[in-house]
């Protein structure tokens, strides 16, 4: 597929616009459809400023290259057009919109929808030519996100999803192939990040600022809550509701009443000035109180071999007495002069890692991406005046410590798992592949790594812990592990 066909682009809000001007970068004619003339009258005039800072020269021709309708009647009728839908998110309204496109250019056009979470199968099977209906997710805003899920339902014929990939590629972006599938890749393997979040607000675990803080410190650009905010409670649950739905009200996507109840309220978040945080007078969401540091210790004692334990006290610069051999219990850091046992999560609460330990004080911290690069991190304590000495250890590399109730798998660490647990999910049913599933998140939502990333460098059976102490705490289905995931932890 060649950058001279014509692209016509069905619905001139922010997706459209944005799609039109990738479009129109890459050398492409574009029609841009919509019924309503000041909607078309704005999209060419921010297509046309957001064109002239990189592409003046196409900007000041853009009469030449663009061509806005009311109707798809309206285009030229070119037989070999690439209609690209953004419109309503309803089957009956995308459905009507490739009805026409296949009228009016003819059968030998493609039909290539932008739906993030409506069945490409469904909405071909309401066309006239279902082999050539393709999905083509696009990520707002379309002109700086890289990924596009390339999307075949049961009928597309393999020949069209390839012509698109390699379109889209053209394009300057980065494709992720998707079958047909409840949420494809991004909306489904993600929802276990606001899900476990809100889990743990509802539980009363810690507050919003606080889960936000330690998924930031942790190498997200942004936290969970303060992400719903942003995209829209309203939106984030309506597709939370619609993955649930799709999969036949799975436990593992169930909706949040905390979020419905915020939506109800019309608090859908920064558009209306109140979500999880207030926006009122452009504030911000204020940053939580970190615990106090009490002063670092003069030495450490690490017990076993743990990479981010050593990582950790690497960058706080205290002296280490490394043991190697841990006696079958999991590694630990010791402070000598108080004898406070700190580990890395494993699913077990600050609570039963102390029993385990005869009754030592104990401190459970947090799981990290990247230990080097960390800035913040969640823990939990079986004795709470323990905290503050290990908050002037991890002070003294740079991390502050947020304290959280004492649960299982405690924040980052129990999100992640149940992410990567979905994602092996969405691979053992032949949706994507891990290495697209992990391109997808990467670009799709900014993650600093995909969850087969992670997972390997965590080790499946790290991963395969953490969702079965979960399971064993609430035998909930949403921490069932995954099949292939328990084969790559004990094979």
């Amino acid at each position: 597929m060649t950058t001279t066909i014509p692209i016509c682009v069905v619905g001139a809000g922010t997706m459209g616009r944005g799609i039109a001007q990738v479009a129109l970068a890459a050398g492409h004619r574009v029609s841009l459809v919509d019924p309503q003339e000041d909607q078309l009258h704005a999209a060419r005039h921010e297509i046309s400023k957001r064109l002239a800072r990189r592409r003046p020269e196409l900007a000041a021709a853009l009469g030449e290259h663009l061509g806005t309708f009311t109707s798809i009647d309206a285009t030229p009728p070119d037989s070999d057009t690439l209609v690209i839908e953004a419109v309503l998110e309803s089957l009956d309204v995308k459905t009507a919109v490739f009805q026409d496109a296949a009228a009016h250019f003819g059968h030998g056009c493609i039909l290539a929808t932008n739906t993030s979470s409506l069945s490409v199968t469904a909405i071909a099977a309401g066309t006239p030519v279902p082999e050539r209906v393709v999905g083509m997710h696009f990520f707002n805003p379309v002109p700086v996100m890289k990924l596009v899920e390339v999307v075949s339902g049961v009928q597309t014929d393999p020949a069209i999803a390839d012509q698109i990939a390699d379109l889209a590629t053209s394009w300057g972006k980065q494709v992720a192939r998707v079958k047909s599938a409840p949420g494809f890749i991004v909306n489904r393997v993600a929802r276990g990040f606001y899900g476990e979040a809100l889990r743990l607000v509802e539980e009363q675990v810690s507050s919003p600022a606080t889960v936000d803080e330690v998924m930031r410190g942790a190498g997200f650009r942004m936290g969970p809550f303060e992400l719903m905010d942003l995209i829209g409670n309203d939106v984030n649950a309506a597709v939370t509701r619609s993955v649930w739905t799709a999969f036949n009200f799975d436990p593992r996507f169930e909706p949040s009443r905390i979020q419905d109840e915020l939506v109800a309220a019309g608090h859908y978040g920064r558009k209306r000035g109140h979500g999880f945080y207030s926006y009122v007078d452009d504030t911000q969401p204020g940053k939580p109180v970190a615990v106090p540091a009490s002063g670092t210790p003069d030495k450490v004692i690490l017990t076993g071999d743990c990479a981010q334990l050593s990582t950790l006290l690497s960058r706080s610069a205290v002296d280490v007495d490394h043991i190697s051999d841990s006696d079958g219990a999991s590694p630990s850091a010791t402070l000598p002069n108080d004898g406070i046992v700190v580990v890395v999560t494993r699913g077990l609460t600050a609570h039963q890692e102390s029993a385990a330990r005869d009754g030592a004080p104990v401190v459970v911290i947090d799981r990290c991406i990247d230990a080097g690069a960390a800035t913040s991190i969640a823990a939990a304590t079986s004795h709470p005046e323990t905290l503050t000495g290990v908050a002037g250890l991890l002070a003294a590399a740079g991390v502050d410590v947020y304290e959280v109730d004492d649960v299982p798998g405690l924040v980052v660490a129990r999100t992640l798992a149940v992410i990567a647990n979905e994602a092996w999910e969405t691979a053992l049913h032949g949706v994507a592949t891990p290495d697209d599933i992990d391109v997808a998140m990467e670009l799709g939502t900014n993650y600093p790594v995909g969850p087969f990333a992670w997972t390997r460098d965590w080790g499946p059976s790290t991963v395969l812990e953490l969702l079965d102490q979960l399971w064993s705490t609430y035998h909930d289905t949403r921490y069932r592990a995954n099949r292939l995931l328990r084969s790559a932890a004990t094979s």
